[in-house]
């Protein structure tokens, strides 16, 4: 954060006098941009580079060599050093635009979006851990940087970008996403202890710290604006009134932290179209199935004199008590549980019927049995029911547990119950009555007696359940183990579960079956080699396809994107104290730009959602004169170490003068004419003439202009602390340029009220991602990434400090890791060199520095592999000063 005491103390760096702003008028920032004239056939970046140094009397540098700048190209667009293969096909490559074609390799790479995603997450304080005290992590904050490394890949135009980080869970039509690029909003830190103080004073002065770091991170990242100095009084430096402020935070008043599901409306059309999709091919490959087994079942019923009856679809398990074969699953009476009369019969409480474990795991399924009650006025029991081993878990058909003599589908804390509206069971005491229960993929449930639907399909609030394997079993006659009340008294004539949602009309055909059942070896003998080849196939089908469904059934996926309510109407608070309250002030944008873009024009109590939708619109708008030119010169400065204002995030009266107003807003507006495109920027400043300088220093000009704001030279700069790690990686071989998802967590933990991280170094693949990928948390950090000046997740940091310390030195020196990958890089150049000496290290130097070795390295790089090993030189390597600056 830039404060007010802090900006008041910012050194203006001297530019010529021809080149600045004008002392009359608004400040130059908040005068709408304009397109300077530039002379036809010349590279505008060029033209007002080249013209400074002329009035200065300075002369560019020569262009850097060939190898020099494909090393600095691959650094500044992908953070990440060129490959061998590159490296051989860019000298091979004789063409004059041979560097023109690594730009657009470069661009079009996904390593790209990492590198300067990267850059922006510094910008926006990207954390995940909450911070303060207790600093807990965040497991779901990583889909905002996954959001923003697809945006800089996809070269999403930056109005838009800006738009969906404002307001994009209510950009229609809102998406995935829009949801997760809101997470800007929440993505820095948050006092969990503040908020759950008990005095209100105190909770409130908390919430007023959160809105600030909000509204800074809004203002400081589009509008390259210190709004936030305007919380207690009138911006010191910028026609900010206070009003404009507690304006600006009434935009944002409803958002608050926390996690949200990311499945936008798009998103839910499209899964339940998938979902109707494959639930036609389930039914369509079962029902060929089904044709089959019927058919199978009247030859065999044919075969054995058996009667005509309508065979009903085949069980994975079926029970029977009357001597009637059945795909029979062994079970045992318990309890005083008797079979007798073609039933299983169940005389008294305590009586019931188990089986062993399932033999395979078991999701979608239905639940069937014939079953005569001892009386109507029971209450409690299960006809049939699937439960764990312990008891814990169960989906059951139970009798009068919730509501008298009615049947419902039954579960552990009524997680997946619904009471239904459908009449009491009137069938008299001792008749049967066919009840059964359907658990699709989808997660609903529906309950049927008698082939008929018992009450309408539901969808509950507790997930489908997987039974394991070894776990779970049937139990008729009792709920669940340990419950209360959990047995059914009557009788059982026959029971089955089927490992899939049967349909309504596969019920109704069971119900009229009877039951009767023919063992399903029989039907299958029964149908001829290619019918039972076309069966299992239809299954295999119906497997696949009931995997896909559960996918798309399981719950949408959550993000640290925070959440929304309708806050109050807003006032401003005197002196920035909770305690002296004052005016209510209307949702409103900044008036400082006022002539230039419309305000939002919304009363006080506007709806949350379009106070930042307006919001967004206004940021947006391409008469707004601060974002392209804040990007433009955020862009600039990671190309070049310095932007063109030297305060990237506060381009106010007390930031930095540009040092090329004309450039900047040449860029800028060229910028909004591109449609807003960033790669657009990349490639007009990387195939400049001032991008392709070298490093070389020159005497006459360091006396002239040491800062080289000029730019008469290409600054070397230091790689960053990620660029540092990820660089040693491809280097040794080890990289692992797997994408996305959770991030990975080189740390351990332990939790005492705080979370407490300790880091660890591993050579596992998991932990060899690019650093991007690292957990950010504000604990624990890495202390090779430290040293490196790898900024603190909770700070925004438009520009990071180059700092030369001891502690750089003894890490590279010490590092397990940094030792660990000389010694891979070591055996990686050892064995592609076939042993030989001198091989070996001109390949080391190729993959350390992107160049082949001197004759001096050559020889020096042999000897030193006689006498000591080849690890110590690859270790010298990574140490050196050539490695982590590129020039």
């Amino acid at each position: 954060m830039i404060c007010c005491a802090a900006a008041a103390l910012l050194v203006t760096l001297p530019a010529r006098a021809e080149t600045q702003p004008t002392a009359t008028g608004p400040h130059w920032a908040f005068q709408p941009v304009t397109r300077p004239a530039v002379p036809e056939g010349v590279n505008p970046v060029d033209h007002f580079i080249r013209e400074g140094l002329k009035a200065a009397g300075l002369f560019p540098n020569p262009e850097a060599t060939p190898l020099e700048l494909l090393r600095r190209l691959h650094f500044d667009l992908t953070g990440l050093p060129p490959t061998l293969e590159e490296l051989a096909a860019f000298e091979a490559d004789t063409a004059p635009d041979r560097l023109e074609k690594v730009v657009e390799r470069l661009l079009a790479s996904p390593r790209h979006g990492e590198r300067w995603g990267r850059h922006w997450l510094d910008v926006v304080r990207y954390t995940e851990s909450q911070g303060f005290e207790y600093d807990h992590p965040r497991a779901n904050a990583w889909p905002y940087r996954d959001y923003v490394i697809r945006a800089f890949n996809d070269d999403v135009p930056y109005d838009r970008f800006m738009r969906e980080q404002i307001a994009g869970d209510v950009i229609e039509p809102v998406t995935s996403a829009g949801i997760v690029a809101t997470s800007l909003l929440v993505c820095g830190p948050w006092d969990q202890a503040g908020n759950s103080q008990s005095n209100a004073t105190q909770r409130a002065t908390t919430r007023e710290e959160e809105m600030e770091d909000l509204v800074s991170v809004v203002g400081q990242t589009f509008l390259g604006l210190t709004v936030n100095c305007a919380r207690c009084h009138d911006h010191k430096f910028d026609p900010i009134p206070q009003t404009d402020y507690y304006s600006l935070r009434a935009v944002f008043d409803g958002v608050k932290h926390g996690e949200r599901p990311t499945e936008g409306a798009v998103e839910a059309r499209e899964r339940q179209t998938k979902r109707q999709a494959v639930e036609k091919e389930i039914s369509e490959v079962m029902t060929a199935a089904s044709r089959l087994e019927t058919e199978g079942a009247k030859r065999a019923a044919a075969a054995t004199g058996a009667p005509a009856v309508p065979p009903g679809p085949v069980a994975l398990a079926r029970w029977t008590f009357d001597g009637t074969p059945a795909p029979v699953m062994p079970g045992t009476p318990m309890g005083g549980a008797v079979v007798s009369e073609g039933r299983l019969q169940l005389p008294k409480e305590g009586a019931y019927f188990q089986t062993p474990p399932l033999p395979r795991d078991v999701r979608e399924k239905t639940l069937e049995a014939w079953v005569s009650l001892a009386d109507l006025k029971q209450g409690g029991g299960a006809a049939i029911s699937l439960e764990s081993a312990d008891g814990t878990k169960f989906d059951a058909i139970v009798f009068g547990e919730r509501e008298p003599g009615k049947w419902t589908a039954g579960s552990d804390g009524f997680v997946r119950t619904k009471d239904l509206d459908a009449p009491a069971e009137t069938t008299p005491a001792g008749e049967f009555v066919h009840v059964a229960a359907v658990y699709a993929a989808d997660n609903s449930i529906a309950l049927y007696r008698n082939g008929e639907p018992c009450g309408r399909r539901y969808t509950p609030a507790g997930p489908l359940q997987t039974w394991k394997a070894g776990d779970a079993h049937i139990a008729l006659g009792r709920r669940h183990k340990g419950g209360g009340r959990p047995w059914l008294t009557g009788s059982i004539r026959q029971a089955a579960l089927y490992d899939r949602a049967l349909s309504t009309e596969e019920i109704a055909a069971s119900f009229r079956s009877g039951g009767s059942g023919i063992p399903l070896e029989k039907i299958l003998a029964a149908l001829n080699p290619e019918e039972r080849t076309a069966r299992e196939a239809a299954l295999k089908k119906a497997a696949a396809a009931r995997e896909s469904l559960a996918a798309l059934a399981a719950p949408p996926a959550v993000a640290y994107a925070g959440t929304r309510v309708q806050p109050a109407p807003a006032r401003l608070l005197k002196r920035g104290s909770v305690t002296a309250p004052g005016e209510i002030l209307a949702p409103a944008a900044l008036t400082l730009v006022a002539r230039s873009t419309p305000g939002l024009d919304l009363p006080p109590d506007a709806p949350e959602a379009q106070r930042r939708l307006k919001f967004s619109e206004w940021l947006a708008a391409p008469a707004n004169p601060l974002p392209a030119r804040v990007m433009v010169n955020r862009v600039w400065q990671y190309h070049f170490g310095q932007g063109l204002v030297a305060t990237p995030s506060d381009l106010g009266k007390s930031g930095a003068r540009p040092s090329h107003p004309e450039l900047l807003d040449w860029l800028a507006s060229e910028f909004i004419r591109s449609g807003w495109s960033v790669k657009h920027l990349h490639r007009l400043i990387v195939n400049s003439a001032t991008w392709r300088q070298s490093s070389r220093a020159s005497e006459a000009a360091l006396a002239k202009d040491a800062d080289n704001q000029l730019l008469w030279r290409h600054a070397p700069h230091r790689l960053e602390a990620e660029a540092v790690r990820d660089a040693m990686l491809a280097a040794s071989g080890r990289l692992n340029l797997q994408a996305g998802g959770p991030s990975f967590r080189p740390f351990t933990t332990s939790s005492f009220n705080a979370t407490f991280y300790y880091p660890f170094d591993t050579d596992e693949p998991e932990f060899n991602r690019r650093t991007v990928y690292r957990m950010n948390i504000n604990s624990g950090k890495s202390p090779l990434l430290d040293a490196f000046d790898c900024p603190d997740p909770s700070v925004k940091s438009p520009r990071r400090g180059v700092t030369t310390t001891p502690l750089q030195a003894l890490g590279l020196m010490n590092s397990a890791f940094v030792q660990i990958q000389a010694g891979r890089l070591s055996y990686r150049a050892m064995v592609a060199a076939d042993g030989r000496p001198d091989l070996s290290v001109n390949l080391a130097y190729r993959l350390a520095l992107s160049r082949p070795p001197t004759a001096a390295e050559l020889e020096t790089g042999i000897a030193t592999l006689k006498d000591r090993n080849f690890t110590s030189f690859c270790w010298v390597l990574l140490n050196s000063t050539e490695f982590v600056y590129v020039n």
